[in-house]
């Protein structure tokens, strides 16, 4: 075979191999990153989340802060809510709490 030859396959091979490298990249970004299908430029801006807290009082539970502040949330949902929130069921008198 000719140098010209061999030089040309090995550009053809190294190009397709860096199309498959690189469609590999795009796949996995999006499969971590989990674009959605969704231009970034599409996207809708949202508010920034402020978590409200209450400050635990001497007797408070979760379940008396939980009466307080759920709403129309069933209590027992609201109280595990508030567990996972908090690393925890134990709560100590001026302890911030954050709330859902």
């Amino acid at each position: 075979m000719s140098d010209a030859v061999y030089r040309r396959r090995r550009t053809v091979v190294g190009g397709a191999l860096a199309v498959i490298a690189a469609l590999a990249v795009t796949v996995g970004h999006d499969v971590l990153a989990g674009s959605g299908g969704v231009p970034a430029s599409a996207a809708v801006s949202q508010p920034a989340h402020v978590r409200r807290h209450v400050t635990a009082l001497p007797g408070d539970t979760l379940w008396s802060i939980a009466a307080v502040h759920r709403g129309d949330v069933p209590i027992g949902r609201y109280v595990d809510t508030l567990v996972d929130l908090n690393g925890g069921a134990s709560i100590m008198a001026g302890q911030r709490v954050v709330l859902p």
